[in-house]
């Protein structure tokens, strides 16, 4: 079974943080989730907690204009699937910030109690 849940907007990247999450999930289902952004701009997302008991994988995802042709520097959002790998609990930290700033705090952050049964 997967779970789909769509972030925000690409333009609300910047807005309020969304109060932490609990997902539920049973060993091998996994679940997708998108969240908005613009690599072009060196900002991406990236994991920076993540417990033994599920697996995250990112992707990119190019959102092509109405017209079909992508756009140089158009946004591109991550695609975030998690897989329930055994049982247990843990909280999985997705960050958006630039790799290479290593004193800045990220522009974004998305917090995750994972349950896996």
């Amino acid at each position: 079974m997967v779970i789909a849940l769509t972030g925000a907007l690409v333009s609300d990247v910047c807005a309020a943080e969304p109060v932490a999450q609990s997902i539920e999930l049973a060993v091998g289902q996994s679940m997708t989730m998108t969240l908005p952004g613009n690599p072009t701009t060196g900002f991406l997302w990236s994991v920076a907690e993540c417990p033994d008991v599920v697996q995250v994988n990112l992707a990119f995802e190019q959102k092509s204009p109405e017209s079909g042709t992508p756009l140089c520097g158009s946004p591109r959002a991550t695609v975030v699937a998690l897989t329930g790998v055994k049982g247990g609990q843990g909280t999985v930290r997705l960050i958006y910030a630039r790799p290479w700033e290593k004193d800045t705090a990220p522009v974004s952050t998305r917090t995750y109690t994972v349950t896996v049964k």
